[in-house]
C-alpha cells in the first residue's frame, strides 16, 4: 500500500497499510512548507512540529502532499502557497497556525 497523508478535523497524520502516525490539532505548535537543494531536482516537504519539539516530516512523494499543504494552509485562514516557486534559499514558509494566534481549525 502507498503511503499517504490525511488533513482532517483530528489533525494531521500519515497512514501505510495498517501504520497510522500523526499529530492531533491541539498538539502542533507550526507546520511549514520548504524545498531541499539541489534547484533544478528540488524535493517538495512539509513540517510538522508537536509542542513537545518532536516532528514528522511529510515529503512530496507521499500521496496526498499537495492536497495536504492546500488543505493545511487553508485551515489556517492562509492562502495556498506556490509549491512551484519555491526555492531551496528559500527560508521555510509558515502555513500554520492562524496569523491571528486565537484562530483554531
Amino acid at each position: 500500500m502507498t503511503e499517504r497523508v490525511v488533513v482532517d478535523d483530528v489533525g494531521i497524520r500519515t497512514e501505510d497499510g495498517d501504520y497510522c502516525f500523526g499529530m492531533p490539532w491541539s498538539e502542533i505548535q507550526h507546520v511549514s512548507v520548504s524545498a531541499l537543494a539541489p534547484e533544478e531536482h528540488k524535493f517538495l516537504y512539509f513540517e510538522v512540529t508537536h509542542v513537545s519539539g518532536e516532528f514528522m516530516e511529510v515529503g512530496e512523494t507521499v500521496d496526498g502532499f499537495r492536497e495536504a499543504v492546500r488543505d493545511i494552509a487553508a485551515r489556517a485562514g492562509r492562502p495556498a502557497p506556490d509549491l512551484g516557486a519555491l526555492r531551496a534559499s528559500d527560508p521555510m514558509l509558515e502555513i500554520w497556525p492562524a496569523p491571528n494566534p486565537g484562530a483554531r481549525p
